[in-house]
């Protein structure tokens, strides 16, 4: 048994290349903003992520979020968000289930409040982070607490990691995940450094085989095909640099592999651009 998988982006944002990735050029490239649609028969209608909506906007419209909107452009309208778009393809906000978060930044959770019947899933210590961090220490950490829902902890199932089990061969240098679906065909891992708490999710497909989405453990492909860190510039907004290179090099190891296994980040259009039509 396995999953259906439809990856989107809801909005985008600018970043220079070369902060992005170690060697890259000094030029603004456009990223964007993905989020996955997953259905599963026991997990139901599933998101991996939201990406942006309008609601980054407003909220960064005024100082002190406004510092955040600076630093990260962004564009996003109603009909991007990621509700407008999975309407427009039958499936309406009260349909969806669940919603697995990677992490907490804007870009990954910005449209959690547009799906009202959800459960929230995601690392404990991910929140548990962010979620008492004030002024400037809450900008670096990327969270913007308003685009939570109010009722956000009482539809909330993190993951309980202590319940994780070994992991396959196929799966390795990662050790042990959680399964999600009771089959294995959706399985969250750590990939802490980026932030405390980042998951990434394994997807086994009925007829497009695996996926890894990675969620920002890398923000472009070369990160992990040429085992390249961000600029150190960035280096103040990470959890841990150490951890962010150690992941970075399990998914590089991994790559070599399994180059069978599509590896998705979060904001590379590339990786997007290789997926089967299908999917995309």
């Amino acid at each position: 048994m396995g999953a259906r998988l439809k990856l989107l982006t809801a909005g985008k944002s600018t970043h220079v290349e070369g902060v992005l990735v170690r060697g890259g050029r000094w030029r603004r490239v456009e990223l964007p903003a993905l989020f996955a649609w997953i259905e599963h028969p026991r997990l139901g209608t599933t998101l991996f992520d939201t990406g942006y909506s309008p609601r980054f906007l407003e909220l960064t419209s005024r100082f002190p979020d406004r510092l955040y909107g600076l630093a990260t452009p962004v564009s996003v309208d109603e009909t991007a968000s990621a509700a407008r778009q999975l309407a427009a393809l039958g499936v309406e906000p009260g349909d969806v289930r669940r919603v697995i978060l990677s992490h907490f930044h804007a870009d990954h959770v910005a449209g959690v409040r547009d799906f009202p019947s959800a459960t929230y899933v995601y690392s404990a210590s991910a929140l548990d982070d962010v979620r008492h961090r004030r002024g400037l220490s809450r900008l670096l950490g990327g969270f913007l607490p308003g685009l939570l829902p109010e009722d956000f902890a009482e539809r909330s199932a993190p993951v309980d990691w202590s319940h994780g089990g070994p992991l396959p061969e196929e799966m390795r240098p990662f050790e042990r995940g959680v399964d999600l679906a009771g089959d294995g065909s959706v399985v969250a891992i750590e990939l802490p450094g980026h932030t405390v708490g980042q998951l990434g999710l394994f997807v086994r497909t009925d007829q497009e085989g695996e996926f890894f989405l990675t969620a920002d453990a890398c923000w472009v492909s070369r990160g992990y095909q040429e085992s390249r860190m961000p600029h150190p510039l960035v280096r103040p907004i990470f959890a841990s640099w150490q951890a962010t290179r150690e992941t970075l090099g399990r998914i590089h190891e991994l790559a070599l592999r399994r180059p069978d296994l599509r590896i998705v980040p979060s904001h590379c259009a590339e990786a997007l651009s290789r997926c089967p039509t299908s999917v995309r």
